[in-house]
């Protein structure tokens, strides 16, 4: 952090909020409000966007480069990479939306990855050492291009990637445009032949499988969807994360396919599909009684 920001840490101590500890810093960007939190009894650093965390890691040095929270090596994200590793090898991966980078600890080593990044100051808070240290130690030649993903992944090589990780949706807000008809031929488009499809659909208020279940069926893909709830007292603590991996095979989803973890897409629900032009976030609701 620059010397600027430095001292406003020094100023902006904060008391413990919600469990996370104490503020190291706090700033605003145009898509919303960001805190880096320090819970010295934990030994973890938190980033969180709004009510949302959206990365953690140790402080650790002999445990920093374990992923934790929703990118638990044995949650749906670890299960994902292992399944397909053998087909992946170092074939190229992007990843839409970076958070603090802990999903560049899961790569093979010498694998190259593609961070999509919309908020600049994301980036200056996952390169900052002083908070997270995945992608300085995990993938130091990682690529972080800025900008809406929908746009500037139109100048990635065509059937390049192996993996590719869409994960921008928050519990509060989901940039709709990333989940429609166009955005998925797009993202086909640039994976391989083999490739696959993963997204991280958590939320607390919208169930977005029906969603993808149509969108799925509309590009004549096959998909499975995870159903690892909380997994207990794990090290490192691991969150519930609801993912769900496309392919235009089922042999591309490898052992997943017949992996009790991880459910078949439920039939397409016969609502219109969400296209560039229609979108209906009522139809999700989870409704709350």
């Amino acid at each position: 952090a620059s010397a600027k920001s430095r001292c406003f840490l020094a100023s902006d101590r904060a008391a413990t909020s919600e469990g996370l500890g104490e503020r190291l810093w706090k700033g605003r960007s145009f898509f919303g409000v960001h805190e880096v939190r320090n819970d010295p009894q934990r030994g973890v650093h938190f980033l969180k966007h709004g009510t949302t965390i959206h990365g953690a890691q140790f402080t650790d040095p002999g445990r920093a480069l374990r992923a934790m929270s929703y990118y638990h090596v044995n949650g749906p994200f670890g299960q994902v990479f292992q399944a397909i590793a053998p087909t992946l090898g170092h074939k190229p991966v992007a990843v839409v939306g970076l958070g603090a980078g802990a999903l560049a600890c899961h790569g093979q080593s010498g694998s190259a990855w593609t961070f999509y990044e919309i908020d600049p100051l994301v980036e200056k808070l996952a390169r900052d050492p002083a908070y997270f240290t995945y992608l300085r130690d995990c993938s130091p030649h990682a690529r972080v291009v800025m900008g809406d993903a929908r746009l500037t992944l139109r100048s990635a090589p065509p059937a390049g990637f192996g993996l590719i990780v869409i994960d921008a949706f928050t519990s509060d807000a989901i940039p709709t445009h990333l989940l429609t008809r166009e955005a998925i031929a797009g993202y086909l488009a640039k994976l391989a032949p083999d490739g696959v499809l993963l997204l991280h659909t958590s939320n607390r208020y919208l169930d977005l499988i029906p969603v993808i279940a149509d969108l799925a069926t509309d590009a004549g893909l096959t998909g499975r969807v995870s159903r690892l709830g909380h997994q207990g007292n794990v090290e490192p603590p691991a969150s519930p994360a609801q993912v769900v991996v496309l392919a235009r095979r089922a042999a591309d989803l490898a052992t997943l396919a017949g992996d009790e973890a991880w459910a078949d897409l439920p039939a397409p629900s016969g609502r219109r599909v969400w296209s560039d032009s229609y979108v209906n976030i009522l139809s999700v609701l989870k409704l709350r009684l």
